[in-house]
């Protein structure tokens, strides 16, 4: 059973909880047929409350002292939250099995971007964030903007159609897919499967930026890199003016350097004739 029922999903209402000092709380699911014994660790447990509908994830297990077969749980959502995550667990199987997050397909950021595409929502913050990094570091760098949805009803279709656009387009170095944090809802759009299709399609480098550092979604898996924040998209895109200069000065010595000897090898070579 433990072998067969592991990472299982399971949805009720909990019809009882209590909490001991051992650290574990004692919770029971009930549906209009049945119940099931659980036990999880008293920090998952810290917002629910008898009554609730909630999903938890978790695997068979057995009560060794009294012989007695309980669910042990690993995470505990709101029922909204779980179905998402049931979605999102098994969509990420599903395209893993695929490939599609292979390290093998990713493509390499470009050393040296000059023209960088943008696909964010023009509301909030994200959108100046990058640019105020971008111009402050880079300002060698070209910038285009794709105003999108990225929450909503509308989002997959924006963010597909905005990817597929700037493929059309033969100078667009690096794409910058971003958007600011929010709940699990928020972010969903970032985890369906036509997205996760149309990136992994791209003939552009995509980095990630969505949500906050703590925050994955598959588009992060299949993007070429993601990046934690927006902001650190916009530093990893492209090499600061200073150290372009600094690269440019190298290769100039290296080369001055390497003419003074090959004249100064062919000047001893006349002389020594």
């Amino acid at each position: 059973l433990k072998n067969k029922l592991s990472n299982v999903w399971v949805t009720g209402e909990i019809s009882s909880l209590k909490k001991y000092p051992s650290g574990y709380t004692y919770i029971t699911l009930k549906d209009s047929k049945s119940e099931l014994s659980c036990v999880c660790n008293y920090q998952l447990t810290s917002d629910i409350v008898e009554g609730m509908e909630v999903t938890v994830n978790g695997s068979a297990d057995i009560y060794t002292f009294k012989g007695n077969y309980q669910f042990r749980i690993v995470n505990i959502f709101l029922k909204r939250q779980g179905d998402l995550w049931l979605k999102y667990s098994k969509l990420k199987e599903k395209l893993s099995k695929e490939g599609l997050f292979d390290d093998k397909y990713k493509k390499q950021i470009p050393n040296y971007s000059e023209n960088i595409g943008i696909i964010t929502s023009l509301e909030g913050s994200v959108l100046s964030d990058i640019r105020n990094i971008i111009n402050r570091r880079s300002p060698y760098v070209n910038l285009f903007l794709i105003d999108s949805k990225v929450t909503g009803r509308t989002a997959i279709d924006n963010l597909c159609e905005s990817i597929a656009n700037f493929n059309e387009l033969n100078y667009i170095d690096v794409i910058i897919l971003a958007r600011g944090g929010g709940s699990i809802e928020d972010l969903s759009v970032f985890n369906e499967e036509r997205l996760i299709r149309e990136i992994f399609r791209s003939k552009i480098p995509i980095i990630s930026a969505i949500g906050h550092e703590t925050d994955f979604t598959l588009s992060d898996f299949v993007s070429d890199l993601r990046a934690s924040t927006p902001s650190e998209a916009a530093e990893i895109s492209c090499v600061s003016i200073h150290k372009l200069l600094d690269k440019i000065n190298y290769d100039y010595d290296r080369i001055f350097s390497k003419i003074i000897n090959l004249i100064e090898n062919k000047n001893i070579k006349l002389t020594n004739f």
